[in-house]
């Protein structure tokens, strides 16, 4: 790829909100999955039941396409914060929305793409639920979609006592995921 291109793609905000999107599909096709019962059957020999597997995937996939639309707003409304060095023809992408890119930290890439400023127009989602299904959806890049631990006992995240699980692990996610696209596509279109 060109640097042009590079570049092109890197500063183009519909590029992020295309990946979020396609991302969002795939979730939502393990999801009906799900819904209508016609997963296939894992043999591993593990006592989980293939839907958490499923579930866990399809959170992998939503949480992935949501940091792509955080980003997408972020080139978009925030472009100060889209950090890369350009070196003769290579051009190095440092994040996109500072140290939160790196870590995958959706909670703070809102915060960096300025959903959760109380001038926002995003819906007022500033309550322990919100904070804690994206810190989860973090969790589900990092590590938890993708291997049965964290590299480090001590970095999984621990949702707060006062949040039901089954917002988090449970289809009620959907309330938290669903409103987040839906301004993705907001953003998109303004």
């Amino acid at each position: 790829m060109t640097k042009e291109d590079y570049l092109n793609v890197l500063n183009n905000p519909e590029s992020w909100f295309k990946q979020a999107f396609v991302q969002k599909l795939v979730a939502d096709q393990l999801k009906d999955v799900i819904i209508t019962n016609k997963f296939p059957q894992i043999k591993d020999g593990l006592d989980y039941p293939e839907i958490v597997y499923l579930w866990g995937a399809a959170l992998f996939h939503y949480a992935i396409g949501i940091e792509n639309g955080l980003k997408g707003i972020i080139v978009k409304r925030k472009h100060s914060l889209v950090h890369y060095d350009i070196d003769g023809d290579d051009v190095t992408l440092h994040n996109i929305g500072g140290k939160a890119s790196k870590k995958h930290d959706l909670y703070s890439l809102c915060h960096a793409a300025g959903l959760l400023d109380k001038d926002s127009d995003f819906f007022n989602q500033h309550d322990k639920i919100f904070k804690n299904v994206m810190m989860s959806l973090s969790d589900a890049i990092r590590w938890a979609a993708r291997y049965p631990v964290p590299i480090v006992n001590s970095k999984a995240f621990v949702m707060e006592d006062s949040v039901p699980s089954v917002t988090i692990y449970g289809f009620h996610v959907m309330d938290i995921i669903e409103p987040m696209y839906d301004y993705f596509k907001k953003v998109r279109e303004e």
